[in-house]
């Protein structure tokens, strides 16, 4: 039987055989809609690329990769950054994967990884279908995460201490004199947002606020952020008394549900103010600017390639857990206003 090529994945995905290369081997960024056409041929054809002789006995490729669910969100791209310019420093080159949520090409994309036999790879978020760490695992593909459940103790990871983060930013507010103070948050789906959620109804109750469980407002279906923050904007609003302020578990979802206030004719700070998570760029370039807490995004995917790196040379991951937690900082802005002057 004829062994597949990779010209014959080039032809059915209907792209140049350099551009199958060169997403096989991370030399050069490839289109996500064009990744989607590749892994279908290589599917179809049951087609796995192999390193060459020489570094598949010396099980080296100087690939790394990045598993990521969106690299449009403006949270993983710092995060990609950091990962990437940081791999180049090591002299590794690096696969990127968008997964954009997808339960099919999470799977075709650990299939690659374990396939390709790279040096390992860095997970950036809580993969959907858990059975695939087994698979990382089994197929001892050194693995390091970023901000990931601790689904067992295999792995190192870097984690970003959320309760900090919440209690900088409810310890704000009070400061400046709001009292009712609610939350609206995507899906629980990380355990980052779990955390947040968690220290935030803790920091309010031990803090002895005027608050009401019906100021958490949780989405339940995964959608874009913005949209999610528009929407339990909306849901806030038809509150009575309705909170002074906000916190939200990211800045997309506090974007969103600043959009929803103006629309409704409320003024951000004057009627409402509002706290963001994560810090990204679009918090300097909204108005008003945005209150945000900090996550040190790039040197979490720094962090997350020098772990990834000692999983390497070590053949294996430590037999202690490796966790390394990493603080956040308030950035004050314009979008909260003092009730106390």
């Amino acid at each position: 039987m004829k062994s597949v090529t990779m010209r014959d994945v080039a032809q059915e995905a209907e792209v140049a055989q350099s551009t199958v290369s060169h997403f096989l081997n991370g030399t050069a960024p490839v289109a996500i809609e064009t990744q989607k056409k590749i892994i279908q041929a290589i599917r179809k054809l049951n087609y796995y690329p192999n390193v060459t002789a020489r570094n598949f006995k010396q099980r080296k490729t100087n690939i790394i990769g990045l598993l990521i669910p969106d690299i449009t969100n403006m949270f993983y791209a710092e995060l990609a950054k950091g990962v990437i310019e940081t791999a180049k420093e090591k002299n590794y080159n690096l696969l990127l994967y968008s997964t954009d949520y997808q339960r099919r090409l999470e799977k075709d994309y650990i299939e690659l990884v374990v396939s390709k036999q790279v040096d390992g790879v860095v997970v950036g978020y809580n993969l959907i279908e858990e059975k695939l760490w087994d698979k990382l695992k089994e197929a001892r593909v050194p693995v390091s995460t970023i901000d990931v459940s601790p689904v067992n103790d295999f792995w190192p990871s870097v984690f970003l201490n959320n309760e900090e983060g919440i209690r900088q930013g409810l310890s704000y507010l009070v400061e400046i004199g709001h009292r009712r103070i609610a939350y609206l948050s995507e899906p629980p789906y990380a355990l980052a947002l779990v955390e947040r959620q968690r220290a935030f109804l803790r920091l309010v109750k031990s803090l002895k606020l005027d608050f009401r469980e019906n100021w958490i407002f949780v989405e339940k279906k995964q959608k874009k952020r913005v949209e999610i923050g528009f929407s339990l904007g909306e849901k806030l609003m038809s509150e009575r008394p309705l909170p002074t302020a906000v916190m939200c578990s990211s800045d997309l979802v506090a974007v969103g549900a600043m959009k929803a206030f103006l629309s409704a004719g409320l003024k951000v700070p004057e009627d409402i103010s509002i706290i963001g998570f994560d810090d990204i760029l679009l918090c300097s370039y909204v108005h008003p600017s945005l209150t945000s807490i900090k996550q040190p995004k790039y040197d979490m995917g720094k962090i997350g390639i020098e772990l990834l790196e000692e999983v390497i040379a070590n053949g294996e991951p430590s037999e202690k857990e490796k966790r390394i937690v990493v603080n956040p900082i308030l950035v004050k802005r314009q979008s909260c206003r003092a009730l106390n002057n």
